[in-house]
């Protein structure tokens, strides 16, 4: 899949606030939010004790996504002790109305088209490095043999978020 550039999202994933008044559309969400049931154990990187049943994101990228995480279980070799080593059950979001932290301009993950994995071990601004604990470079390419963008790469790096964005 060819994903669109971040200042295409409309386009191509439609207008989650269509009237503009600060609050997700629910017409929208009814029409192009779908469910990902994980292929191993998730759980809310915020409370471990949660298990994470689906993962909500938009239509388009739901398969891409999917393909995603299976091919991150496989990589494991299904071993769900070593997935957890590595922290890649930690589930941090994806669809979520709201806007770039900093901006009026709506996160990606508003159009449902982003996803965070191990945000504590990830944070917003800490650089990539490897052998740390953090996100390993495996899921990254993974990710990114997908087309999916990741935030490691960005100036102010992401290192925990995947979007389904052209570069």
């Amino acid at each position: 899949m060819i994903w669109p550039p971040a200042d295409s999202l409309r386009d191509f994933y439609g207008t989650p606030d269509g009237d503009h008044d600060g609050v997700a559309d629910r017409k929208w969400e009814d029409s192009n939010l779908s469910k990902v049931l994980p292929p191993y154990k998730m759980v809310l990187a915020w409370n471990v004790g949660q298990t994470v049943g689906s993962i909500r994101c938009h239509k388009k990228v739901a398969l891409s996504l999917l393909s995603v995480l299976q091919k991150i279980h496989a990589s494991y070799e299904g071993d769900q002790d070593l997935i957890q080593r590595d922290r890649m059950h930690l589930y941090g979001g994806a669809y979520n109305f709201r806007t770039m932290r900093g901006s009026t301009k709506l996160s990606v993950h508003a159009y449902g088209a982003a996803i965070d994995l191990d945000p504590s071990q990830n944070p917003l601004g800490k650089p990539w490095e490897p052998g740390t604990g953090m996100i390993p470079k495996r899921v990254v390419d993974i990710f990114e043999d997908a087309g999916w963008q990741w935030g490691g790469r960005w100036h102010r790096p992401d290192c925990q978020h995947f979007q389904a964005t052209a570069p």
